[in-house]
């Protein structure tokens, strides 16, 4: 990565595969050349609002190599102004930094349709961006076992850190597919049932609009255009319409429509009281189950709890749960006979106006004209649609959430044994193992990590049995060397897996901060055994710290100080001014 300064001054930081370790005293830029290698990565940091980048940086490029093919990164001091290129060729354009990430996921992206597929699955837009969570490992969070992931502190992250773990750890992706797939063409049909049913509804609400005018008793279902037609005829030929001997006045119509009403009323409000009665019952039934508990310690007070248990048996009798299970049934054909009596108040409105005979043709034209169209009644397919969808997305929900049992104890064996393998080096790791039956299992919900134990307990039956149990250990060097072998599991399953858009990179901040000088050698030891699974070539780790790398017991194959006789920090073009050059300025 080189550096440019706005007076045409240049730095060069080199780095190499496997592990390259930067030291630097405290304010020398540790935990800012940590944020800037997400920055090269596309994060959306704002680099003028830092004073040490202020009139210093105006740019920096940064070479990587994707199977074989090398590219360079520009971004500059204006977030606006980013350069993406192929190393033989100059820069070309400058491109804003939407389309700087977009490029960068082209790249990082293996399989651009499977990155389709996690999208589908997780119904989240996600991109190597959303990725970058597995990569970074700051101070912020050091020590966090439950929700381990530094960048999950931040919503843009967390939220889509459950659908990614579904995703991961599940073993029914191609049924998902191919369920999604009927899904959208599900989908696709009940939208174009609902136009049909939108336009069959409109033209039956405007013949029969129309029809009212003409003070015809026929209603249109859709179904009986003969009938209309027939009718439309006689009120042409001037005949007096048939009117049915069931016929009611809107007097009647609105007394039974109140009624009903009523009746519902009466009944909704019963069962609101029942209900009342019910949760008062469960709660004295609560009460006298702690009563009895402890009168199965001291029966002294038995002829206190005997009156409660007889009233709550008495009120107990006297709800009759099956007269509400036929009230049910009676109180929804009300309902019906309600809504129907509704529509019919609303059809007996056009009685009581009159119309003139050019207002009465209008409606016979407009009539004729919207039964020449061709419609059809599509309330039992949206019905039989909806419940598919429904049974679809149900059956989705459940695939999506079952987890991959093997891999994820897999997972919890691997992060296990490269927290054991510090044994011998670090005294809280030995006093770990010591417990029987130790591990560390990870819970995908809630992104646990959660050191367990073996535990003896008798059985009903006095036969003495290991159960696991958690295991809760307090000190902070502990969870952080944990946090990192969840980090290194999971970049082992994702690097091996081949298909997801992730840099091969992890990057570390002063993780020796809360070790003693005893157990840091753990750390070291945590990532050389990592590296014997996953490969120096496969994964590059860059870790910033203010203690020698020998120390943390590590053999990096790129080492450097931050402060050295060229300059004073990360960032080689800014010096803290003294006091008297302040006020020279």
């Amino acid at each position: 990565m080189t550096m440019y300064s706005f007076d045409e001054k240049k730095y060069t930081y080199q780095f190499s595969s496997g592990l390259n370790y930067f030291k630097g005293k405290n304010s020398s830029g540790k935990t800012e050349f940590y944020k800037f290698l997400d920055f090269m990565f596309g994060s959306s940091e704002d680099i003028r609002k830092k004073p040490w980048y202020r009139d210093t940086l105006k740019k920096a490029s940064m070479e990587i190599q994707v199977d074989n093919i090398i590219y360079i990164l520009t971004r500059s001091y204006d977030p606006s102004q980013n350069y993406l290129s192929y190393a033989d060729e100059e820069e070309r354009e400058i491109i804003d930094q939407r389309e700087y990430r977009e490029k960068l996921n082209s790249i990082f992206a293996k399989d651009m349709e499977l990155l389709k597929n996690i999208r589908e699955f997780t119904e989240e837009e996600l991109t190597f961006r959303t990725f970058t969570m597995f990569n970074f490992l700051g101070e912020k969070r050091q020590g966090a076992i439950h929700d381990f992931f530094d960048k999950c502190s931040d919503i843009k992250y967390s939220v889509k850190l459950v659908p990614i773990l579904n995703f991961i750890f599940n073993n029914n992706l191609e049924k998902i597919y191919w369920l999604q797939r009927e899904l959208e063409q599900l989908q696709q049909e009940l939208k174009d049932l609902e136009v049909t049913s939108s336009r069959y509804d409109f033209i039956c609400t405007q013949v029969n609009r129309n029809i009212q005018k003409l003070g015809s008793n026929v209603w249109y279902t859709g179904r009986n255009a003969d009938d209309i037609r027939k009718n439309l005829k006689e009120i042409k030929n001037m005949e007096e319409p048939k009117k049915k001997g069931s016929d009611r006045n809107i007097a009647d119509l609105e007394v039974m429509y109140s009624n009903i009403s009523e009746q519902i009323k009466i009944y909704e409000n019963s069962i609101s009281d029942a209900k009342q009665f019910e949760n008062d019952n469960s709660n004295r039934k609560m009460l006298l189950e702690n009563l009895e508990q402890l009168l199965a310690e001291n029966n002294v007070f038995a002829y206190l709890v005997e009156p409660l248990k007889q009233l709550v048996n008495e009120l107990d009798n006297t709800i009759s749960f099956s007269q509400y299970t036929i009230n049910d049934k009676t109180i929804a054909e009300l309902k019906r006979q309600r809504i129907a009596l509704k529509t019919a108040i609303k059809r007996n409105d056009s009685r009581f106006q009159c119309y003139t005979m050019e207002e009465k043709a209008k409606s016979i034209a407009l009539i004729e004209e919207y039964l020449s169209a061709d419609i059809r009644d599509c309330s039992g397919d949206l019905k039989e649609i909806k419940k598919k969808i429904r049974e679809i997305k149900e059956e989705l929900k459940a695939l999506q959430n079952s987890d991959d049992i093997a891999k994820i104890r897999g997972l919890s064996q691997f992060i296990t044994s490269l927290y054991k393998s510090a044994s011998g080096i670090s005294s809280v790791v030995d006093d770990d193992i010591l417990q029987e039956g130790f591990k560390i299992q990870y819970f995908k919900r809630g992104n646990i990590l959660q050191p367990m134990v073996q535990v003896k307990e008798k059985d009903e039956n006095d036969i003495e049995q290991k159960k696991e149990v958690n295991y809760y250990i307090g000190s902070m060097a502990r969870h952080t060397l944990i946090q990192l072998c969840g980090y290194l599991g999971f970049l082992k399953i994702l690097l091996a897996e081949d298909k997801y858009p992730i840099i091969p990179i992890l990057v570390i901040d002063h993780i020796s901060k809360p070790f003693d000088t005893s157990n840091s050698r753990a750390i070291g030891q945590v990532i050389n055994k990592a590296y014997e699974e996953i490969g120096k070539e496969n994964l590059q780790i860059f870790m910033f710290d203010d203690e020698e790398h020998t120390t943390l017991a590590l053999q990096p194959e790129h080492s450097e100080n931050l402060v050295n006789d060229e300059k004073s920090g990360f960032n080689p073009f800014y010096y803290l001014a003294s006091e008297n050059e302040e006020e020279t300025d």
